[in-house]
């Protein structure tokens, strides 16, 4: 009987090491797989603001386009408060349209950069972290451009009478 005794005893330890191996092996295997949880809630997280990002890069540059096109129609304004009030009586070969026909033209320039970044949220949602990246630089650097284009209408000069 000692020596089942001593043999149990012996092998308890063993017995009891191998039973902390499996446990900690176990809790590893949890871990991961908690960790590999977490990684994809991550990507899925970061993946959602780069949209988020994208959504607000869009409407930045739509919203300055449309302070453009209140610009140009300010400035048309001006002009034809300008030729209205200082126009020959008998007229001239100048064309009040010369004069505005550059507004136009920023104004389609702007609707000219604007369209690339006309994409539809389901097209968004399909993209990759990359090509959101590019997207959302491309709209700040078309909303920056159509300010830039704010800058180039020109009033009429005023006249001292």
């Amino acid at each position: 009987m000692d020596g089942f005794l001593s043999l149990i005893s012996d092998r308890f330890f063993e017995g009891f090491s191998l039973l902390i191996a499996v446990s900690a092996l176990i809790y590893a295997a949890l871990a991961h797989r908690v960790a590999k949880q977490a990684l994809a809630t991550a990507k899925t997280s970061a993946l959602a603001t780069l949209k988020f990002k994208a959504h607000e890069g869009r409407e930045r540059a739509e919203q300055s386009f449309h302070s453009l096109q209140s610009a140009c129609h300010d400035t048309r304004s001006q002009w034809d408060l300008h030729h209205h009030r200082h126009s020959p009586k008998l007229g001239s070969l100048h064309s009040p349209q010369d004069d505005t026909h550059h507004i136009s033209e920023i104004e389609r320039q702007g609707h000219t950069l604007l369209r690339p970044l006309d994409l539809s949220l389901s097209e968004l949602g399909t993209m990759d972290a990359t090509e959101l990246e590019d997207y959302i630089q491309r709209a700040h650097r078309i909303a920056a451009r159509i300010d830039q284009l704010r800058f180039e209408l020109s009033p009429p000069k005023q006249l001292f009478a």
